[in-house]
């Protein structure tokens, strides 16, 4: 039987690093804190703090608080502009509507019908007007049941009970025709009798006043009712079949 040589002894520096050599390398770190750096765990409000700054970068910077709070504000601007929306139509109304500028009138022709008769008190008085509504919003709509007198320097010469509706429907218009009847009973005044009688040398002056109920309409929508008061002087060349009217002058005005 062969015998087995043993390995030589090691020394013991060689077999702690053999030891070494054999073990896993350990690794060493270095950890630097400054001394006046304090760490701590943050408190719980703050995360609501972040979580709401994320709300209001997310809604364009309005939080929950200021939406509460606009609220009452727009409710408290939209009845303001609710408010001034009223008032301008109440004055808008008052104004435009229920206090419309009266209509401008003329006298277009006249003509005198029996005028050569033998009673100067049975003489009637052919008119033709002529209306301009100078409201652009507003439509004066005539109606009937209206008056017409005609005068010379306070003398009545003649009436018209009813002056009717216009020719061209009542709704702005702008023909009228009015008759007005003698027979009023009172006696023909000298200047009015030369006048029928043919003479043209001396100017006759007339005065004629009609009186129309008007309704004032918006569209569709009718509004107040009033009563149209018109006076015209003229002054006259005659008082013929037909009648050149030199000079006139009209004015009218809404009564009550």
């Amino acid at each position: 039987m062969a015998e087995r040589a043993l390995p030589p002894p090691v020394p013991e520096q060689a077999s702690a690093a053999l030891a070494q050599l054999r073990a896993p390398p350990h690794e060493t770190y270095v950890v630097k804190v400054q001394k006046d750096q304090i760490y701590r765990v943050p408190p719980p409000e703050n995360a609501y703090l972040a979580e709401r700054y994320r709300a209001e970068r997310a809604g364009g910077g309005k939080s929950g608080g200021g939406s509460a709070c606009s609220t009452p504000l727009l409710l408290t601007l939209a009845l303001a502009a609710a408010a001034v929306l009223l008032l301008g139509a109440s004055v808008w109304l008052s104004v435009v509507v229920m206090r419309p500028a009266p209509p401008s009138f003329s006298v277009n022709r006249l003509s005198v019908r029996n005028a050569s008769a033998q009673r100067h008190a049975e003489v009637d008085y052919d008119f033709f007007l002529t209306a301009v509504n100078p409201n652009k919003v507003t439509a004066l709509w005539y109606k009937d049941g209206g008056a017409a007198r005609l005068l010379h320097r306070g003398t009545a010469l003649a009436k018209a009970a009813d002056v009717g509706t216009p020719e061209d429907g009542g709704v702005d218009a702008k023909d009228f025709n009015v008759l007005l009847r003698g027979g009023g009973g009172h006696a023909t005044p000298k200047a009015v009798e030369k006048a029928l009688g043919g003479s043209k040398k001396e100017a006759v002056a007339l005065e004629l006043a009609v009186e129309f109920p008007v309704q004032v309409h918006v569209g569709a929508l009718a509004f107040a009712a009033k009563r149209l008061a018109v006076a015209c002087e003229m002054r006259t060349a005659g008082l013929g079949k037909h009648v050149h009217i030199p000079s006139q002058k009209c004015r009218s005005s809404f009564g009550k």
